[in-house]
C-alpha cells in the first residue's frame, strides 16, 4: 500500500530563499524529479511553458502527467508557470534562474531542465510579459499629411488655412501590422509648439543621461 511521502525538513526550514517564491511554489518545484519521475518532469516543464506562453489557447491534455498523483502534478505545473513568470518579470537570465533554483535543494536534473527551457524560451517569455497588464502606449512611428479647407461649390465659407493631420502609432511585434495609437489635427503654430516641447523633453533627458 502506497504511503504519503514524508515532509522534507528543508521545506519548513527555508521555504522562500529567493524572497519571491511562496512555500507552495517551492513545494511544487521539489516534486519534480522526485515524486514526479524525471521523464514526466521534462514533459511537465514543456507543458507548463506552453501554458505560460499561450494561456488562452487550447492546450492538448497530457493524461500521463496526472495518472499517478494528480494533485502533485497540478501543484508542480502551477509552480513552473509561476517561476517562469517571476523570472521574466525580474529580468533574470538562465544563470540567475539557476542560482535561485540551487538555493532550493532541488533535484540536479530538474535544475538543468528548468534552466535550459527558460533560457531557450526567454525571448518568447519576455514578449508574452509585455502583452500583459496595462501600460502606456509605445509610439514608434509617425505619419502625417497636410489638409486644407478650401472654398466649395456649396459653401462660401473657407478659411484657406492649411492644417496638419498627425497619426502616431506602432507595429505589432507578432504580425508587424501597424496600429494607430492617437491621431489629431493641428495648425502650423500648434505643430511648432509641440515640436518645441518635444525638443525640450529631449534636452532634459540628455542632461539626465550625462549627469
Amino acid at each position: 500500500m502506497a504511503t504519503s511521502p514524508e515532509k522534507s525538513p528543508a521545506l519548513d526550514a527555508d521555504p522562500e530563499p529567493s524572497g519571491l517564491l511562496s512555500a507552495t511554489v517551492v513545494a511544487g518545484l521539489r516534486n519534480l524529479g522526485g515524486i514526479i519521475s524525471p521523464p514526466l518532469t521534462k514533459l511537465l516543464i514543456a507543458n507548463s511553458l506552453k501554458l505560460t506562453l499561450h494561456p488562452d489557447a487550447t492546450i492538448a491534455p497530457v493524461p500521463e502527467l496526472y495518472a499517478s498523483n494528480a494533485a502533485c502534478a497540478k501543484q508542480s505545473e502551477y509552480a513552473v508557470v509561476t517561476l517562469y513568470a517571476l523570472a521574466t518579470k525580474h529580468g533574470w537570465d538562465g544563470l540567475q534562474l539557476r542560482q535561485q533554483l540551487e538555493q532550493l535543494a532541488l533535484d540536479a536534473g530538474t535544475v538543468d531542465e528548468l534552466s535550459r527551457v527558460f533560457e531557450d524560451s526567454r525571448k518568447e517569455l519576455i514578449l508574452r510579459q509585455l502583452q500583459l497588464g496595462h501600460s502606456f502606449p509605445h509610439i514608434t512611428d509617425i505619419q502625417w499629411r497636410i489638409v486644407c479647407d478650401v472654398k466649395s461649390s456649396t459653401s462660401d465659407c473657407s478659411t484657406g488655412v492649411a492644417n496638419f493631420h498627425i497619426n502616431l502609432g506602432n507595429f505589432r511585434p507578432s504580425s508587424g501590422e501597424r496600429e494607430t495609437i492617437v491621431e489629431f489635427i493641428c495648425n502650423a503654430e500648434e505643430l511648432q509648439s509641440l515640436i518645441n516641447r518635444l525638443k525640450e523633453i529631449e534636452r532634459h533627458c540628455h542632461q539626465m543621461a550625462v549627469a
